[in-house]
């Protein structure tokens, strides 16, 4: 089944490594094969890769974009990938993680990013730091920046608890 991507005006993605760019009006592309792509909206920069769950997107992101990855990346993938596991004791999250694993032993790095999104949402509110927004650099900067975190941090049950220390000194 063929990939439709409808792209803003001077949006970005990268097709097997490959930056390509947008002309000045709306098009969409219909990719009839296998290519590794991805849209600027899901790039994170490495600035942004400050947690650990982020860390884990961005190596996934790195071997998106380097095909076939290196095996310096796919230590790094493993690593982090093991560091998270043990640091994650819902099962609901370690479900994630099994299923983020089981994309990447078949090569769809894209689709174990994407796994990840709702993690590393979950992430941020254990870690009490903002939300990741998943926007087009042109996009950010039309909107209003986001307020800051307001009231008390929600109550979690014991095992988010303990979650929440493991991946707060994860995140050392």
């Amino acid at each position: 089944m063929p990939l439709k991507l409808k792209l803003a005006a001077h949006e970005r993605l990268i097709v097997n490594g490959a930056v390509m760019v947008n002309g000045g009006c709306r098009t969409t592309l219909i990719i009839r094969n296998f290519a590794h792509i991805m849209r600027e909206k899901d790039v994170l920069h490495e600035p942004d890769a400050n947690t650990p769950t982020k860390r884990l997107y961005f190596i996934l992101q790195a071997m998106l974009m380097q095909p076939p990855p290196s095996q310096e990346l796919v230590a790094s993938y493993r690593l982090a990938h093991s560091q998270l596991c043990q640091a994650y004791v819902r099962s609901e999250n370690l479900a994630v993680l099994a299923e983020v694993d089981r994309l990447v032993g078949l090569g769809d790095c894209y689709k174990a990013m994407m796994k990840l999104h709702p993690l590393i949402a979950y992430e941020a509110e254990l870690l009490n730091v903002p939300q990741h927004e998943w926007r087009r650099a042109g996009q950010r900067e039309e909107t209003e920046s986001p307020s800051p975190r307001s009231g008390p941090p929600a109550r979690f049950p014991t095992p988010v608890r303990q979650e929440r220390l493991t991946l707060a000194a994860a995140a050392e």
